[in-house]
């Protein structure tokens, strides 16, 4: 068995088929900050762990800048897990403006959504 590293992204903490996307967008609510949209919704797992999706369309860029775009999301979701709350399913979907985004303005904005979801779950 292998050990699980405390800052790994398997996929039991991914969103991966398009019917859980559709629930948290038909049905979550929705925080916005800088170049980034969250949308979330608490998902009642047994497990209790927080579940995040990406979503970053071709307008944000061609596959080059989309992927750049995705690897920051997942980064910051990845290194900073531990400070949002536990069992949500959010969607990150970036907006046009991630593509010139430089880092900070992706720390800000992901501590803006986190500020956001502490204080509408307080734990």
């Amino acid at each position: 068995m292998a050990t699980r590293r405390p800052n790994a992204f398997p996929k039991s903490l991914r969103l991966r088929s398009r019917r859980e996307f559709l629930i948290v967008q038909d049905t979550g609510a929705k925080v916005t900050a800088d170049c980034v949209l969250a949308l979330f919704k608490p998902n009642g797992r047994p497990d209790c762990e927080t579940r995040v999706g990406l979503t970053v369309s071709s307008k944000v860029g061609n596959a080059v800048v989309r992927n750049r775009v995705r690897r920051k999301l997942r980064e910051l979701f990845r290194t900073r897990r531990s400070e949002l709350p536990r069992g949500l399913d959010m969607v990150l979907i970036a907006r046009n403006s991630a593509a010139t985004a430089e880092w900070p303005v992706f720390v800000r904005a992901f501590e803006r959504v986190v500020a956001e979801l502490k204080r509408r779950f307080p734990s």
